[in-house]
């Protein structure tokens, strides 16, 4: 089904071609309603299998990289393919009740390809984007993407286990208006595993005055190490609430607005977060919904008390 789609992508762009629809594999400038209604019309509910990622697209669909960088933020992408420069295909759009569009868009290297899907308003501003389905290395493993008619999102993960049992899990998110990505269902048949959480910047330098670990429990923390610039913050916070049911994580960078008071915002994330510190402790709250970084049933508003760190400790740090 999948390979008549992507057959029905080439004939689209043909005939857009001819309608006169703007190309994407060209750098001239177009406004941001031609490179939006460039892209073919999908027919819902549109399923999208990891192992139909790699399945060769002509230039037809072809995006320019330039052109897209000037409507999409390369924050959407960038984490996947790192220092790579994928190639970008249009796959299709869909447009809900409330004139919102949704883009299904195909990002490759020869050894990894990514979908996602980047949501425009009905004034055609960008507002947020996710990973829609990623290929698998792994055989026993299949992913699938799923944008059904009501406009919910699906990621569906299937793993056939050594002993031949079947274990899967499902990730259901829906977009609103306000420009965020909200988790809205979880299933599973998957056994939890107790996996400590890894902290990308636990080696970070740690000199500035509020620099620390702030701990409840092991599933439970904020780090906070020295920014990339003077009076900047850098902080991983993670959490665990209502026995494992809303988790919540964010990597970022906060500015000290006050001695004692630190607040994040970043461009293309509706979430913000201000920072409180005192002596022995870190209190923080959401001054805008962060939902994207969340479930729905939890907030980031915590305190944290900080973690003493044993002279002997202190002593290695200074001599790293």
């Amino acid at each position: 089904m999948i390979r008549i789609f992507l057959c029905f992508i080439f004939s689209s762009f043909l005939f857009a071609c001819k309608s006169g629809k703007k190309s994407l594999n060209s750098e001239e400038s177009i406004s941001v309603e031609e490179f939006v209604e460039s892209f073919p019309e999908l027919k819902l509910p549109f399923a999208l299998q990891d192992s139909l990622l790699d399945d060769k697209l002509g230039d037809t669909a072809l995006i320019s990289t330039k052109l897209l960088q000037v409507f999409i933020p390369d924050s959407l992408y960038n984490k996947d393919f790192k220092n790579a420069k994928p190639k970008f295909y249009a796959l299709g759009r869909a447009v809900d009740k409330n004139e919102d569009q949704y883009l299904v868009i195909k990002a490759a290297t020869a050894t990894k390809q990514v979908a996602y899907i980047a949501c425009f308003n009905k004034e055609d501003v960008f507002k947020a984007g996710m990973p829609f389905v990623a290929n698998s290395s792994n055989r026993n493993e299949e992913l699938e993407g799923l944008l059904d008619k009501k406009f919910t999102i699906s990621s569906n993960r299937k793993k056939k286990a050594r002993d031949g049992q079947i274990y899967y899990s499902r990730n259901v998110y829906v977009y609103n208006s306000v420009g965020t990505f909200t988790l809205i269902l979880m299933e599973s048949n998957e056994v939890p595993e107790d996996q400590e959480v890894y902290n990308p910047i636990d080696s970070a330098a740690a000199s500035f005055k509020w620099t620390g670990n702030y701990v409840k429990d092991k599933k439970n923390f904020i780090s906070v190490r020295d920014g990339s610039k003077p009076h900047r913050l850098s902080f991983f916070i993670h959490f665990e609430k209502n026995n494992g049911e809303c988790v919540g994580e964010l990597k970022g960078e906060a500015d000290m607005v006050q001695p004692s008071i630190a607040r994040y915002s970043a461009a293309g994330d509706p979430c913000s977060l201000e920072f409180r510190f005192e002596n022995n402790k870190v209190s923080v709250t959401e001054l805008n919904g962060c939902g994207n970084h969340r479930g729905i049933k939890c907030f980031f508003n915590d305190s944290y008390p900080k973690k003493l760190v044993k002279t002997m400790e202190k002593k290695q740090a200074r001599i790293k």
